[in-house]
């Protein structure tokens, strides 16, 4: 409203899709968009965000679609976000992330590419351990283990 700060007084959670990408926005991502659960996709891709990710965008339940490429992240990827059981599309790739990818959920299916420049970054799917170069297999499914089980059985 031309040059006017207006703080809102609550926070419309009716959002489908936010799309910041491209930006020169700075700072840190605010926990408060974990509170936007109508969400669909989020992208706050090639900008110049720091901080951490906040473990609130795991309240995003029906996110299909999570983006923060291209920024200057750091930290580990919270836990939360393996309760994000819709995501199809998740980009994390070139940041300053650290530390063990969490398992579970829809975060077993997603591939290198999304974690790509992030030299921090160890476990499934990265190709390197902790920079030791040692592959990495991917997490065996209870559906796997419970094959071989009976397979195994079915030869006795």
């Amino acid at each position: 409203m031309k040059g006017l700060d207006i703080e809102p007084e609550r926070v419309l959670t009716l959002f489908a899709t936010i799309d910041m990408s491209s930006n020169k926005f700075h700072g840190g991502i605010p926990e408060i968009v974990g509170n936007l659960i109508s969400l669909q996709l989020l992208n706050f891709s090639h900008n110049s965000l720091t901080g951490h990710i906040p473990s609130s965008l795991g309240n995003l339940t029906a996110l299909e679609s999570l983006d923060l490429s291209t920024n200057k992240l750091v930290g580990e990827i919270p836990m939360q976000l393996i309760g994000l059981k819709f995501l199809e599309v998740l980009n994390l790739s070139q940041n300053q992330l650290v530390g063990l990818i969490p398992q579970g959920n829809q975060l077993n299916t997603f591939l290198n590419d999304s974690y790509d420049g992030n030299l921090g970054l160890f476990g499934f799917p990265v190709s390197k351990s902790c920079g030791k170069g040692e592959e990495q297999e991917p997490p065996e499914s209870a559906f796997h283990k419970e094959f071989i089980l009976v397979h195994w059985i079915g030869n006795l």
